[in-house]
């Protein structure tokens, strides 16, 4: 086996308010091994601006990110669809690097890693108000708002989201293989690792070409291995090496 370069994870959905699955991801983080962590999206239920970094369950999660930071692993946070609003005040607590547009790897082969929510192609309306709530003037107004009028936003948002996919055929919020293989393309690259639908599978999108979904946080493949031969191994987050078992 090639020399391990990342481990890959995501779909947390931690509450910045704290929480039994606050205190076991810090346990977990605190003791882990790693060259380079990358979070693929969703790593907070919400995020309202940087004023949801004084909660308490959100500070633990940034003094735990700037520990691992601080012990020399470079962390990579890709914004999900609920915790899209990360940005400086992110960053400059944890000292991880918010990426927007993902997260390519140097690998043999190239990889690629997204939330997955932008290959949902099928669902035009979703994809409308994701380029808007992403939009930098967006992004840039959250920074500055009271906590308090962040929350209620968020909230509103998550209700009209939810309202809005009960209401969708499931065909319509999936995932779409033509869009995973677009974005391959447009990487120039051999692997894509996603989340979003908490489910592992791994697919070939073409002649050498894989497409990993891994499953939410607590799943029995819910951290990838990523190595610099382009090879890759699906595990329990509980396997990595130094990490605490539970």
């Amino acid at each position: 086996m090639s020399e391990l370069i990342a481990h890959v994870f995501g779909d947390l959905h931690l509450d910045p308010g704290g929480g039994p699955a606050v205190d076991d991801f810090c346990g977990w983080l605190d003791g882990i091994q790693s060259p380079r962590v990358v979070i693929l999206g969703d790593l907070f239920e919400a995020w309202f601006g940087p004023r949801t970094g004084s909660l308490p369950g959100a500070r633990a999660v940034l003094a735990s990110l700037l520990g691992a930071v601080e012990r020399g692993i470079p962390v990579d946070v890709v914004p999900g669809n609920r915790d899209f609003l990360l940005g400086s005040g992110f960053e400059a607590r944890t000292g991880a690097v918010v990426r927007h547009g993902g997260v390519a790897l140097p690998v043999e082969g190239g990889a690629l890693v997204l939330h997955g929510d932008e290959l949902c192609t099928l669902d035009r309306g979703y994809l409308r108000l994701r380029a808007v709530l992403r939009n930098p003037a967006i992004v840039a107004l959250a920074q500055v708002l009271p906590r308090w009028a962040g929350a209620a936003v968020a909230r509103r948002l998550r209700r009209a989201s939810v309202a809005a996919v009960a209401a969708k055929p499931s065909a319509e919020k999936q995932m779409q293989p033509a869009a995973a293989a677009a974005a391959l393309e447009a990487a120039s690259s051999d692997l894509l690792v996603v989340g979003h639908a908490h489910e592992f599978r791994v697919s070939e999108l073409g002649p050498g070409q894989a497409w990993v979904v891994l499953d939410g946080w607590g799943g029995e493949r819910d951290v990838l291995e990523v190595h610099a031969d382009g090879s890759y191994i699906p595990m329990s987050h509980r396997a990595v090496q130094g990490a605490p078992l539970r």
